[in-house]
């Protein structure tokens, strides 16, 4: 008997701990973070990023038992993640990229955000800014748009003081533009001169047809139409071709690169330039401006025509991989995480990023520091500039870029609703062979429209 209850007694012992120790195994089981993988290349802002994501892990994802693991790459990103994601081994979120976009949708190696349960309100927040072949693909919403690349006009204040102009002389409409261009240089006496210009291509379009979008509700692709129309651009085009002519612009700008004429007006030598909202870190960073500046809004062709959204061009940040599909309701979760209109706030506040929502911008506790970037990141509508087929056409002759390079660079008047007219012509007949399942592609998406609503 006394050896049946010792027998007992360690039985009773025995499965007391085995009871006790799954009970400890299940408690540290429920207590484990789930693993949410993420990669990137944006190595710009790592050290904001991480720290945001740290209080995530701290808080919010320890509530929701989620850990986040973060990944920055370098220039090898694309190659690295088009690796991963032949083998399967792709993270949950990774940077997405419109080189490839198509191609990883057609493989199946993402995820639509539609697919993630409760994913309707991310979606619609972002949804007037939505493209299709930039962020929808076959009718499903692949990535969503995270910051811009503004435009604006940039003054000298200085030099305009110098020439007895004041604020209420900074240019309105492209007329104005050539009228104080022409009093800078008349009075600097060969000091300065008004208007600053690159013969490199990027800038003819970065500088001045897409930030004049806004005055014309394109860059060149009439969506409505489906044709293209770079001569709607003709009064920015005659009024540039027309300061030429008058010895306005700075000299020899035709064998000036983007650097070069950025220099130039860093050094005090020019009284108006075209900007991007990247050039607040040229003029405060690589070339700091020896004098002040101040960004303006694009001129307009004439003072009383209808002007559209402020044009923006978007940048993506996470795509879903395939292996999202293992815990869809935690991926959103992070996904929402990212493009948080708090984080995005902080981005801004830093000089790193221009937030598409203006409502990300409007929680932003400080002022950011970098001179330009409050007047680059204020609009209250904005249009997120969708892709356009240029790319896809076999064009004959020279491109839009090249023909305004070629007038601009002509000390003589151009005639320039002749050279337009046939640039037009010789685009929308490399467009008309191209098939019409591909063309269709490149519409508006449903609700987007560069025209204003307020």
């Amino acid at each position: 008997m006394k050896k049946f209850l010792v027998v007992c007694l360690a039985m009773l012992m025995l499965t007391s701990l085995v009871f006790a120790q799954g009970a400890k195994d299940a408690a540290a089981t429920e207590a484990a973070p789930e693993v949410i993988t993420v990669w990137s290349d944006n190595a710009h802002e790592e050290t904001l990023r991480r720290a945001q994501i740290e209080a995530f892990n701290n808080g919010e994802g320890k509530e929701l038992g989620i850990f986040i693991e973060y990944k920055i790459f370098g220039g090898n990103f694309s190659d690295t993640i088009k690796i991963a994601a032949q083998a399967g081994e792709a993270p949950d979120l990774y940077r997405s990229d419109s080189k490839w976009m198509q191609g990883f949708v057609d493989s199946g190696f993402l995820v639509p955000i539609e697919e993630l349960p409760g994913s309707e309100a991310l979606l619609n927040k972002f949804k007037p800014m939505l493209s299709k072949q930039a962020h929808i693909f076959n009718g499903k919403t692949y990535t969503l748009p995270y910051n811009l690349t503004t435009y604006g006009f940039v003054i000298n204040k200085d030099l305009f003081k110098q020439v007895g102009l004041s604020e209420a002389d900074y240019p309105k409409t492209w007329a104005d533009v050539r009228r104080v261009a022409k009093i800078i240089t008349d009075k600097s006496n060969g000091k300065a001169y008004g208007l600053g210009l690159s013969s490199t291509l990027w800038t003819i379009s970065s500088f001045y047809t897409m930030p004049n979008g806004q005055n014309v509700g394109h860059y060149g692709y009439d969506w409505n139409a489906q044709q293209f129309a770079y001569s709607d651009y003709n009064p920015l085009i005659e009024t540039v071709d027309q300061m030429v002519a008058d010895g306005s612009v700075f000299p020899g700008f035709e064998v000036l690169d983007g650097d070069g004429i950025r220099a130039q007006f860093a050094a005090g030598r020019i009284g108006m330039i075209g900007a991007a909202s990247f050039d607040c870190a040229v003029y405060t960073k690589q070339f700091p401006a020896a004098f002040d500046w101040v960004v303006i809004d694009i001129p307009m062709f004439n003072a009383n025509q209808e002007t559209y959204k402020r044009f923006g061009n978007p940048t993506n940040l996470l795509c879903v991989g395939a292996n999202a599909r293992k815990h869809p309701e935690k991926v959103l979760k992070v996904l929402e995480f990212f493009y948080a209109d708090e984080n995005a706030a902080a981005m801004y506040e830093q000089g790193l990023y221009i937030p598409i929502r203006s409502q990300a911008t409007a929680m932003a506790k400080n002022e950011p520091t970098l001179k330009g970037w409050k007047e680059f990141a204020q609009f209250d509508e904005v249009f997120a500039m969708p892709p356009v087929p240029d790319t896809l056409i076999q064009l004959e002759g020279p491109s839009y870029r090249e023909v305004l390079v070629n007038m601009w660079t002509n000390p003589k008047l151009d005639d320039v609703k002749a050279r337009m007219a046939d640039v037009d012509k010789r685009y929308n007949s490399a467009l008309s062979k191209l098939p019409a399942e591909k063309l269709n592609l490149y519409t508006l998406a449903p609700g987007v429209t560069a025209q204003r609503s307020k």
